[in-house]
């Protein structure tokens, strides 16, 4: 599965967008604090809305992310490479 991060800071904020299999949605939800981040992506599936939650840390021009659904059990790693 691949998925797009246009992310965008000021100070602590992040911005942009998450493009992929449900579309390109924005990130309700975006936090920096030195290598850390979170964002929150709300998706619409089969009628129904759900908000995907992601935690990571940066390293370098890649970001290492766990991927959880909101009142979900499962997680999923990703990994963000910066295209230059």
């Amino acid at each position: 599965m691949e998925q797009t991060f246009n992310l965008k800071q000021s100070g602590e904020t992040l911005t942009g967008t998450v493009s992929g299999q449900m579309g390109e949605n924005s990130i309700a939800e975006g936090q920096v604090k030195g290598d850390e981040i979170s964002l929150t992506v709300k998706v619409g599936f089969g009628g129904n809305q759900m908000k995907m939650l992601y935690k990571g840390k940066l390293a370098g021009d890649e970001i290492k992310l766990t991927r959880t659904r909101e009142g979900g059990d499962r997680s999923l790693e990703l990994t963000a490479k910066r295209v230059k």
